[in-house]
């Protein structure tokens, strides 16, 4: 598989992942320009499945899809904010020695 084809997999599941509550699937949207690439992270929230009621969280747009889907990417991360859970805190936590002051 090439990068370029990971990348779209790796944004899908984390889009599906992030939204998986939806009244409809989620999606990213990869449109070809005249002059290069639009890439956008779009929803529909729960209760109210229907086209009028689109949300783009996200858009990007570069003269290749490379830095497109890259750009899209960053962007989502951006809004989704990740955070570790508490169970992954722990293990790093957990994994990592402490060196203590004094």
């Amino acid at each position: 598989m090439d990068k370029t084809q990971e990348l779209i997999d790796k944004l899908t599941n984390a889009i599906s992942f992030k939204f998986k509550e939806d009244g409809t699937s989620p999606n990213l949207t990869i449109s070809r320009l005249r002059k290069g690439y639009y890439c956008s992270v779009v929803r529909y929230p729960k209760g109210a499945p229907t086209l009028k009621n689109k949300v783009v969280v996200c858009k990007a747009e570069a003269s290749d899809l490379d830095a497109a889907l890259k750009a899209i990417a960053v962007s989502f991360l951006v809004f989704a904010d990740p955070q570790p859970d508490p169970l992954q805190e722990l293990a790093n936590f957990a994994a990592t020695p402490q060196v203590k002051n004094g």
